[in-house]
């Protein structure tokens, strides 16, 4: 399993220059000028040819416009009419924005050792809103759970103080892990009016969501990017307006 952590930023409306001011955008309520992915593989992962793999996108659409980063950005861009920046980690050098980074080793194999430093550059960037995918990569020998809580909540204690973002946080994906789930969902209510726990367990009911070297295939990074876009249109008070056919039936009333 290769999941490895990732940022991104959308910004809508007009380009973006790092370090440049720029107008405010919103999605609904949301301030939606910038915005910030923090994930694993399924979020971002270099070329990898030994299991050939050989994007820098999320692991394992079959070409960049099909993971669900650039869904989810695709979807908004839709509804707020502007153009918003993605810009991976490069598979060499550190230059850009960065808004799209992977926090594999940052969080979750790195959970006991992590520190404000390690995305410094990301909170730089103040972004509006921000995406948390991770788990996967979390070891399950010797895991400590309050370690893990303690690295969680500090990190999105991190987030908050450098611009007091929305914050959506996505449950373990690939299969189930309540307790880490358990974790986020706490760290979460702590701040409910910026951060909400998104259940994606939907996706590991789907055998035909996942694709090469058990990553999703186009059909899962677009069942992810529509589970987030439903519940961030809903936070920003837009309700209607769904990626596509199924993301309209997870939004519906239950009757």
């Amino acid at each position: 399993m290769f999941c490895l952590g990732l940022t991104v930023l959308f910004h809508l409306g007009q380009s973006v220059v790092l370090g440049q001011e720029t107008t405010g955008q919103k999605f609904g309520d949301l301030k939606a000028d910038r915005i910030l992915f923090l994930g694993n593989s399924l979020t971002l992962h270099g070329p990898k040819p030994e299991i050939e793999w050989f994007g820098n996108w999320g692991m394992a659409a079959s070409a960049q416009d099909k993971d669900y980063v650039h869904l989810l950005t695709a979807a908004i861009d839709a509804r707020t009419k502007g153009k918003l920046l993605l810009e991976p980690t490069p598979v060499t050098g550190n230059e850009g924005v960065e808004n799209i980074l992977n926090i594999a080793n940052i969080v979750e194999r790195g959970y006991a050792t992590y520190e404000v430093s390690k995305i410094k550059k990301q909170l730089g960037w103040k972004a509006g809103i921000v995406v948390v995918q991770c788990g996967e990569n979390v070891p399950p020998k010797d895991f400590d759970p309050k370690a893990f809580d303690n690295a969680f909540k500090t990190l999105l204690d991190d987030l908050k103080t450098a611009s007091n973002p929305h914050i959506f946080v996505t449950g373990n994906i690939l299969w189930a892990n309540p307790e880490l789930d358990e974790i986020k969902r706490r760290v979460c209510a702590e701040d409910p009016a910026h951060r909400t726990f998104v259940d994606i367990t939907d996706y590991a009911k789907d055998i035909s969501a996942n694709g090469p070297v058990g990553h999703p295939n186009d059909t899962g990074m677009k069942l992810i990017a529509d589970t987030l876009f439903v519940v961030i249109a809903k936070k920003s008070g837009v309700h209607r307006g769904a990626l596509s056919p199924l993301a309209e039936q997870a939004d519906a009333p239950q009757r």
